[in-house]
């Protein structure tokens, strides 16, 4: 018998040897021996070469494997063209015709071919992987046999039969990722064949064994410069792998097990080789451990066929080069999200709220072994043109956090109901394309929406404050010659007293029980609709007085499971020694200190009593002693002071 190998190999046996579930080299996801899921850990597009020489009687080059996979987000696709992997084999049948007094052998040629293969995976989170690989197979039959010819005389002709038999053979796998130290994967060993089955008697027998199995690995990497891999088929074979990284070098021993050879530990897969960004280069060689040179006849090779092209007890020891590159059009992915969580809805009056609190926190992994700048942005649709940029966050290698995200309202944006609109949030790494983007919904209120917080309220009083300034000053001009007899320390007093007459001439109390999200009317607003609630009066009157530039603030009245009210103190500007100026009652203000460390007099006004000034600072001052001061409020946090500025 004459053998004419070309390459070799187990169900997960690969030519560079086993290296588990890890990102720091890809030539070896590009078997898919081992690599059943299809798992890949490059952006965008890969390609891979390897060629190599074997060691038999002579020793024969040739290219093993061209491959090319490509990145989609969350999908992974590849496709490999392997025009080394088959196995050639010439027998004696045993039968001897002679021709013209020459005996001659009849022969036999069987040559087993993986031609290519395709692959898809799909990465359902940073733990988890599916994918399956589908490979074609072809199966070249040729047998010389003697036929009789009848004539004059009967002739022996010797004539080749051969028979074309091609099949498919498909297979799942699943990767788990418990942590950065242990990996999992699970696969199915032929699990679907499909396709042509001898049909000339000669040769039933001899198509490649497709028994069905599985295969589990585990993978554990306490550190780079040792990580320790095991494979298993249910056929009892298995691979040990040891490898490592120092700086750019890569190098790996694994030895192997199959049921189909002996000894025991079948041979080993020593590797070295050498990584950058952009490429990687691995020199690997396969030493088996028995007599490679022994022959079989015809009979032993149907009883024990073969079960895999490229690893039998046939295959040759060889050394093989394999190059991967990695091609990007885009910057390599250095940040991935893991999810959104919007913490709080839009209210567009609120302008200046989300500088201070974030609308959503992004989680978010670093995937390189470096630290790096994770630039984060954020675009509400129908809100934005362009993306708010928040501040930027320092990630550890491999670590996880949540980053903040801020926006900016614009002054011109104006809606008077609410929808349901989304955001797009993006992390960055460099000043390119984002290295990540991921879309949530949002729901963005009304320009009239308020969330119920009374410290919110602020912002109805500074929205539109040049309407405000412009009714303020006309009711004081129409009233100078009133304010000109007023002494200049209670200028401010009489100001404030003109302007809530003024105002509440015409205006009707409306009451209106607080929603998730209630509805207030800028200063405007009320004055044209002639009418509004506590929070609708007390901020006209705040904003009114602010225009003029008379300190407020906003009273929180906070009831147990009720309503709640709000009212509005505002900063006289006298001292507790002035006070007898306005009131011999020193139960009728409130005393607070400035920025200065002094105190001043402060006057608690009821907006709601829509009578005159003195009959609102009346029921101001009940309500603010009965629950701010004599029953505690302020103490008990059930009362609460809220600055305007």
């Amino acid at each position: 018998m004459a053998l004419n190998t070309k390459i070799f190999a187990q169900n997960s046996f690969g030519l560079t040897g086993y290296w588990g579930l890890q990102n720091d080299l890809s030539i070896p996801y590009y078997s898919y021996e081992s690599n059943t899921s299809n798992s890949f850990n490059y952006n965008e597009w890969g390609i891979s070469l390897s060629y190599g020489a074997e060691f038999s009687s002579s020793i024969n080059s040739s290219l093993y494997l061209l491959a090319i996979a490509k990145r989609l987000g969350d999908h992974s696709l590849s496709a490999r063209f392997t025009p080394g992997y088959q196995k050639e084999f010439l027998f004696s049948t045993g039968e001897v015709i002679i021709i013209d007094t020459t005996s001659q052998s009849l022969k036999a040629n069987y040559n087993y071919k993986e031609l290519f293969g395709l692959g898809y995976s799909y990465n359902f989170n940073p733990q988890f992987n599916a994918g399956f690989t589908i490979r074609f197979f072809n199966q070249d039959f040729n047998q010389e046999i003697v036929k009789p010819v009848f004539g004059d005389t009967l002739e022996i002709v010797r004539e080749t039969i051969n028979e074309k038999v091609n099949f498919w053979k498909a297979d799942l796998g699943f990767d788990f990722i418990l942590n950065d130290v242990l990996r999992f994967r699970a696969a199915s060993i032929n699990l679907i064949n499909f396709g042509d089955m001898p049909q000339t008697d000669e040769f039933i027998g001899f198509e490649m064994k497709q028994d069905m199995g599985a295969m589990f690995s585990a993978s554990y990497t306490p550190l780079n410069l040792i990580n320790l891999n095991l494979i298993y088929e249910t056929s009892q074979s298995f691979q040990i792998n040891a490898s490592g990284f120092a700086g750019n070098f890569t190098y790996g021993l694994t030895t192997f097990h199959d049921k189909y050879q002996d000894p025991f530990i079948a041979g080993v897969i020593p590797a070295f080789g050498y990584r950058t960004n952009l490429f990687e280069v691995l020199l690997s060689g396969v030493k088996y451990f028995s007599d490679r040179t022994t022959s079989a006849s015809l009979s032993q090779f149907a009883q024990e066929g073969i079960h895999n092209v490229i690893n039998n007890r046939y295959s040759f020891d060889k050394v093989v080069l394999s190059l991967a590159l990695k091609i990007s059009s885009s910057p390599e992915q250095k940040a991935k999200f893991i999810d959104v969580e919007i913490v709080r809805d839009i209210y567009p009056t609120f302008f200046d709220n989300y500088l201070e609190n974030p609308v959503a926190f992004g989680k978010v992994i670093n995937l390189t072994d470096e630290p790096v700048s994770i630039m984060p942005s954020a675009k509400i649709e129908g809100m934005h043109n362009e993306n708010i940029q928040s501040a930027a966050s320092i990630l550890a290698p491999g670590d996880t956090a949540k980053i903040p995200y801020y926006i900016i309202i614009p002054e011109n944006f104006n809606i008077e109901k609410a929808i349901l609109s989304y955001a797009d949030f993006y992390i960055s790494t460099t000043a390119d394309e984002p290295d990540d983007h991921l879309q949530k919904a949002i729901l963005v209120n009304g320009v009239n929406a308020w969330d119920g917080r009374v410290s919110n309220l602020k912002y109805f009083i500074k929205k539109n404050i040049d309407f405000s300034m412009s009714y303020s000053k006309g009711v004081l001009s129409a009233n100078k010659e009133t304010l000109d007899t007023v002494s200049s320390v209670l200028s401010t007093f009489y100001k404030a007293s003109l302007l809530f007459d003024n105002f509440v001439k015409q205006l009707v109390y409306t009451s209106d029980p607080r929603a998730s999200a209630e509805y207030v009317q800028f200063p405007k607003q009320t004055l044209e609709l002639k009418g509004g609630d506590c929070d609708d009066l007390s901020v006209v009157y705040s904003s009114l007085l602010e225009s003029v530039g008379i300190q407020t603030a906003l009273v929180d009245y906070k009831s147990d499971g009720q309503i709640r009210h709000v009212s509005v103190l505002f900063n006289t500007e006298l001292l507790p020694n002035q006070a007898k100026l306005i009131t011999d009652n020193d139960k009728k203000y409130f005393l607070r200190e400035n920025q200065n460390g002094f105190d001043e007099v402060w006057l608690p006004v009821e907006a709601t009593s829509l009578t005159n000034f003195y009959e609102a600072w009346n029921k101001g001052v009940e309500k603010f002693n009965h629950d701010a001061l004599n029953d505690l409020g302020i103490a008990k946090g059930k009362v609460e002071i809220i600055d305007v500025y």
